[in-house]
């Protein structure tokens, strides 16, 4: 039943994208709509659907302790991902600047375009949104540290200048949420409808934005590029595979439970497809910006039928 579930939810979220790709193959969504939907999405409706689900939440010791585990099996996850991404790098004898990018995209899914709203659908009531901002936040604070540091590790870096972008719309709106949510303050209804309403609009946006981007790929040779294939195994299903096996083991041997909402968010956020923003990021660096495009479109055509798979083996554990 679960599986029919996510595979709805996938398949609901698929029509959107392609809603987002006819828009731009017909001129209707360009270049500057697109950058302002991405814009539009992580400055304001996804900070708006945390912050007013953060605050409909109940805080309880179960949480706070599936929170803490959540973080520490993100960082493992991170660890792994990157780790399978260098032997990988190696293994293929990719050059310098194509093994950067190989490693990042390896490293750093999906979470907020695909993932939020995936997990917001699957486990309404915001619990499953709280796990996944920890793994976001655990994700972003690897992202504009290591991240930025190997895409610029030619120039100087300056770390001040990347560790504000840890301070973001939806960083801040995960701790005000926290702080309601303690301290148990319920918003009222003329000011919880309208932004609980904005903020559900993320998910429309999300995919309109993915499909924006997918539609300007140029996707003539990419089967000649075995490493995007090994990348996409490797972040789709190899590591998340592993980590469904540490989480039963943590749970076994160590007695770390973990709810199946908390246990189901760690291995959905470890199996998203690669970071939309990398693609940019190498735009900005001068990296390979082509590998990081066709990254996106392979493992995110592919993530279609690996995020449902996942999910039922989480079951199955």
């Amino acid at each position: 039943m679960d599986s029919i579930i996510i595979a709805n939810q996938i398949l609901i979220l698929g029509i959107l994208v392609c809603i987002g790709v006819f828009a731009t193959k017909r001129g209707i969504i360009n270049e500057a709509l697109k950058d302002g939907i991405s814009r539009l999405v992580f400055k304001i409706t996804l900070p708006l659907m945390i912050f007013t689900n953060f605050t409909a939440l109940e805080i309880t010791p179960e949480l706070l302790k599936n929170g803490a585990l959540v973080i520490l099996f993100a960082y493992i996850s991170m660890f792994l991902l990157m780790l399978s991404g260098r032997l990988s790098s190696g293994i293929l004898r990719l050059n310098r600047r194509k093994s950067t990018i190989h490693i990042l995209h390896t490293m750093f899914g999906n979470h907020v375009f695909l993932g939020f709203p995936l997990i917001n659908a699957l486990f309404p009531g915001g619990e499953g949104l709280f796990y996944a901002t920890l793994f976001f936040i655990v994700s972003s604070s690897l992202m504009w540290t290591l991240g930025i540091y190997m895409l610029n590790r030619e120039n100087n870096t300056k770390i001040g200048e990347n560790l504000k972008h840890l301070l973001n719309p939806n960083t801040i709106a995960f701790l005000f949420g926290f702080l309601f949510m303690i301290f148990n303050i319920n918003l009222p209804y003329l000011l919880d409808s309208p932004l609980s309403g904005l903020g559900e609009t993320t998910n429309y946006l999300s995919m309109l934005y993915i499909g924006a981007m997918l539609a300007q790929i140029n996707i003539r040779g990419i089967l000649s590029r075995g490493s995007v294939f090994v990348l996409s195994f490797n972040k789709l299903l190899l590591i998340p595979f592993i980590m469904i096996l540490l989480v039963n083991a943590a749970s076994s041997f160590f007695h770390l439970e973990l709810s199946h909402t908390a246990g189901s968010v760690i291995i959905l956020q470890s199996g998203m497809p690669c970071m939309a923003i990398i693609v940019v990021l190498a735009r900005k660096f001068r990296a390979d910006d082509e590998l990081a495009t066709i990254n996106l479109f392979v493992s995110t055509i592919l993530s279609v039928i690996t995020l449902p798979f996942l999910y039922y083996l989480v079951g199955l554990f």
